[in-house]
């Protein structure tokens, strides 16, 4: 296997499609659960309102394919690869999606790695979102990872998580 990882960032416009964005947004997760486990894929989504951010780690062909089916998917716009490059050894474990909201955890990453309020990857170096998003997976305690199976306190974590991205 060719271990690859791509790390891109888009324009969230979920909410201008006019479906729920809880309803969006759980569908990401839900298909990521499906899909990325047996393509032996991991990463982390991070997203808020008006942006996604993604790190892809697999075999390059299913990290390309499942990139090209992203791609065009219209809950996102303004696609930019900010990096694309073979690895030695994965950095994410498995696939996670976390909210770039405020809290005591995740305000000191922003400084940190270059942007002073909210997310914005539009304004970061592609070793600063890496460090990001990676950072931001391994703090936030509402990491929802792709073993979501709808239990309880997983689905009020995500809950919680899309209802502060629709503020």
């Amino acid at each position: 296997m060719y271990l690859f990882r791509l790390v891109y960032y888009s324009r969230n416009i979920v909410k201008t499609l006019g479906q729920p964005v809880s309803s969006e947004i759980k569908s990401i997760l839900n298909s990521a659960a499906k899909n990325n486990p047996s393509l032996g894929l991991t990463g982390a989504l991070i997203f808020n309102d008006a942006y996604f951010a993604q790190v892809l780690e697999g075999d390059r062909k299913a990290v390309t394919a499942t990139f090209c089916k992203i791609a065009g998917d219209p809950r996102h716009s303004d696609l930019v690869i900010m990096k694309a490059e073979p690895i030695e050894q994965r950095t994410f474990l498995r696939w996670s999606m976390a909210f770039a909201g405020h809290s005591d955890d995740i305000d000191p990453l922003y400084v940190k790695y270059g942007i002073a309020i909210g997310f914005n990857p539009a304004k970061m170096t592609s070793d600063n979102l890496l460090g990001f998003v990676t950072e931001t997976v391994a703090r936030d305690p509402n990491v929802i990872t792709s073993k979501f199976d709808g239990t309880a306190d997983q689905t009020q974590l995500l809950d919680n998580m899309i209802a502060e991205a629709a503020a």
